[in-house]
């Protein structure tokens, strides 16, 4: 029938004009996330570059460094990635792709009557994920609110008990001791720990997996989080491993595009007392109007 076929036509029409859902995937880098995000490391020293981009703000950066730096198989071929992942030998900060294995780490991390394993490289990682001053100042805040401060600041850092159970680990008498009796301190006192400061791009959280030798360093670049992977062992020195990747960052750093996009607030409706209380003293890191538009009064 002729009125069959023109709504035929106008719906073939309608399907051609459509991106389909496959389509909009080919734009993705995430597409294919466990292939993207594989572990691979690679001695290969020529040069990639790879661009990163925020979907929400459209900020983007544009790195170029050996792909011997690279850690995982996205970053191996150029542009757009679903995350930069890096491996660099600490404190040389060279690539760790030219590094066999077996010597990116020792066994001369006593814990009770055992060695354990010491990681003798970093891991570096640039987030698909957007930085905004108030970022952590808000996660300190409602962290805050849920865990029990501890009374002391160890190396500048506020300390929080999670309040887990700690894991026991065998001794070689037979006997079982708990992993808080083993760590140093203060890790074995808490393994969440936020720096804050009065200017938010010095602030940083910390967490470190009970028990295990590395601790999870989270700040940001250029309007980016990051998430660097430190030695547990030598926390006191955060702020050195801090420095030293902001630089490396900046060097291999070929284009930046700032933010276009605000990003959104974090809304709070009817906030709790102490975490509207808590949020106002970090007014000088956030600032009143955002704060404010972040829904606290």
């Amino acid at each position: 029938m002729p009125g069959q076929s023109t709504i035929k036509s106008f719906l073939v029409s309608i399907a051609l004009l459509v991106p389909t859902a496959e389509t909009w995937a080919q734009n993705d880098p995430c597409q294919n996330y466990y292939v993207a995000l594989a572990y691979s490391r690679t001695k290969d020293s020529t040069p990639v570059t790879l661009v990163l981009t925020e979907p929400r703000t459209s900020a983007e950066i544009e790195m170029r460094l050996p792909r011997s730096f690279t850690g995982i198989r996205g970053n191996l071929t150029d542009g757009i990635q679903c995350k930069i992942a890096l491996e660099m030998l600490w404190p040389q900060m060279t690539a760790g792709g030219l590094v066999a294995d077996n010597d990116k780490r020792v066994q001369d991390r006593p814990i009770g009557d055992a060695l354990r394993w010491r990681s003798l490289t970093i891991d570096v990682a640039i987030e698909r994920e957007p930085w905004a001053p108030w970022t952590t100042p808000n996660r300190y805040c409602r962290e805050r609110r849920r865990l029990g401060e501890l009374p002391d600041r160890p190396f500048g850092l506020r300390a929080l008990d999670d309040g887990r159970p700690w894991p026991q680990h065998r001794q070689a008498d037979g006997t079982y001791q708990s992993m808080k009796e083993l760590l140093t301190y203060p890790r074995n006192s808490a393994n969440l720990f936020y720096f804050i400061d009065d200017d938010p791009e010095q602030m940083v959280r910390i967490d470190c997996s009970k028990g295990a030798p590395r601790c999870r360093l989270h700040d940001h670049f250029n309007s980016f989080q990051t998430t660097t992977l430190i030695d547990g062992d030598d926390l006191a020195n955060w702020r050195t491993y801090r420095d030293a990747v902001r630089r490396f960052l900046a060097e291999h750093t070929m284009r930046v595009v700032p933010p276009r996009v605000t990003v959104d607030y974090s809304q709070h409706v009817g906030p709790p007392g102490s975490l509207s209380a808590c949020a106002w003293d970090m007014e000088q890191s956030i600032g009143a109007d955002t704060l404010r538009a972040m829904g606290f009064r």
